[in-house]
């Protein structure tokens, strides 16, 4: 059994992009990696972790803090990068898909909203490395039941997704994604940091800001020092994306007359 966690990060109001990540792994990792996420959080007298809040409470102690070789931080994604096998991130630039693929553009086609969207590519970089490397392997996708979206829509595409993927990735089963709770999941804990840490990279990006030197550039390089699969959009992606998508549309409009 093969499993992946997945979390999202980031809302338009707040943040430049929408980030989905997680980190895949035998289902027998996982179980090691659960109880040494466990006992590190308990080292620091924690139950549960959740990025915001433990970065906070680093620099109320000192700016540098979170790099602290003992901190947290460190702790966690070390065990992260000693268990874990594959990562997988979608960013999707709020402003560009906003521009490209505004609701009136395209009102009859939800998937095109930037949730379902970075669902979608995350779903097909998963299959496609199954596919590739693990289709004798069953597969188990857990996501963050407590994230911006609605179980009932994300699930909305499924079928459609199913179809495609029966032709491009014939006789892999698709995995329908269950939800939990990230409270007592050290797999969702840790797809939560990697998304984060991706957002406030972008928004780091997007301020201008050095990146060379800081914090959570630093720690996302440990974070992502596995095999990855990387999406990260940009608005000439968007605008190809928009473009293929309208001349599609065309030719369904004009085959129908």
């Amino acid at each position: 059994m093969i499993q992946i966690f997945i979390d999202d990060s980031g809302k338009s109001d707040q943040s430049p992009v929408l980030v989905l990540a997680g980190y895949l792994a035998s289902k027998e990792k996982w179980q090691v990696f659960n109880i040494g996420w466990n006992a590190i959080l308990a080292k620091h007298g924690m139950t549960s972790f959740h990025a915001v809040d433990v970065w906070r409470l680093g620099y109320s102690s000192g700016v540098k803090s979170p790099l602290v070789r003992g901190s947290v931080f460190v702790q966690l994604i070390d065990c992260i990068a000693n268990h874990v096998e594959h990562a997988f991130t979608v960013s999707i630039p709020f402003e560009s898909h906003e521009h490209w693929f505004a609701p009136k553009q395209f009102p009859d086609l939800p998937s095109l909203r930037a949730y379902n969207m970075a669902f979608n590519v995350l779903l097909t970089q998963i299959h496609q490395h199954m596919f590739k490397r693990r289709f004798d392997k069953e597969l188990e996708i857990i996501f963050d039941e407590q994230g911006g979206e609605s179980i009932a829509s994300v699930l909305s595409g499924m079928q459609e997704f199913s179809r495609l993927a029966a032709k491009d990735f014939p006789g892999l089963t698709v995995a329908t994604p269950r939800f939990m709770s990230d409270d007592n999941c050290p797999g969702l804990q840790a797809a939560e940091m990697l998304a984060w840490l991706l957002r406030r990279d972008a928004l780091n990006a997007h301020r201008q800001v050095d990146r060379s030197q800081t914090a959570e550039a630093l720690m996302l390089a440990q974070a992502l020092s596995m095999p990855s699969s990387l999406k990260i959009w940009t608005d000439d992606d968007m605008r190809k994306a928009s473009e293929k998508v309208t001349r599609s549309l065309n030719l369904l409009h004009s085959g129908a007359n």
